[in-house]
């Protein structure tokens, strides 16, 4: 920009000392101005825009040229929109929207089959027949099924104290045969083992007490008790003998 305004600058110098030029020349009276032509003055002034101009393109060629080379702008790779897809709208709120919990039934409440009741009968003859078969201990369970099915089975007590008395157990044997004297006072098995029981216990008064019971309830015990060695004890007692004899 320098080199132009320094052009422009001689120009205006120029123009200048032209117009002293004119100042300075004072016309004599009667003579004739010598003035320079009209044309001479326009020739003389585009010439100097021409050089000026000139300067100014040169100028701008050297800058352009000096200037570095530009890389190649290139565009930008147009981007793929792919369309997403569209998502279903919900109805309700978000904070309203429930997830469905699947109900499932109550099973219904099980219901227990009780096992068919055994009848006493049949109970009492299992027992029985362990109890021929000397297996004391599953005979005695079955004769006490047989009582919480049918607490007044006076068989299944008397053959449970049999039972105990077999074992020793005196007491529970007099409990049970108790029991089922207690249901019927003449039962005759109950009064008849009752004797034997004090016999093993060698007490003799009590062993005669229920025999005599036993007797007069059922006559047939006499043949019992003469081949029962669990009375054998009082075999040679004139009373147990009287009692023998068939009136």
């Amino acid at each position: 920009m320098s080199y132009i305004n320094e052009a422009l600058r001689k120009v205006q110098k120029e123009k200048e000392s032209g117009y002293v030029a004119y100042k300075s020349i004072v016309s004599a009276p009667g003579k004739e101005l010598n003035r320079p032509s009209k044309w001479s003055s326009i020739i003389g002034l585009l010439t100097v825009l021409f050089f000026a101009t000139g300067i100014i393109v040169l100028i701008y060629w050297l800058e352009y040229k000096k200037m570095p080379a530009k890389a190649p702008q290139q565009s930008a790779p147009l981007a793929i929109v792919i369309p997403a897809e569209p998502q279903p709208v919900n109805e309700m709120p978000a904070e309203s929207t429930r997830v469905p919990v699947l109900k499932t039934k109550k099973a219904p409440p099980e219901i227990k089959v009780e096992p068919e009741k055994v009848d006493a009968k049949t109970l009492y003859a299992q027992a029985l027949k362990k109890q021929k078969e000397g297996n004391l201990v599953k005979a005695r369970n079955l004769y006490r099924k047989v009582l919480k099915i049918d607490p007044q089975n006076i068989q299944a007590l008397n053959n449970l104290g049999v039972i105990h008395m077999k074992n020793k157990d005196y007491k529970k044997a007099i409990m049970r045969f108790n029991d089922a004297i207690n249901i019927k006072h003449d039962y005759t098995d109950a009064h008849y083992n009752l004797a034997c029981l004090y016999a093993q216990k060698d007490d003799v008064p009590q062993s005669l007490f229920y025999l005599k019971n036993a007797v007069r309830f059922n006559p047939e015990v006499r043949k019992w008790a003469g081949n029962d060695g669990d009375l054998r004890v009082m075999a040679d007692l004139p009373e147990f003998k009287k009692l023998l004899e068939k009136k």
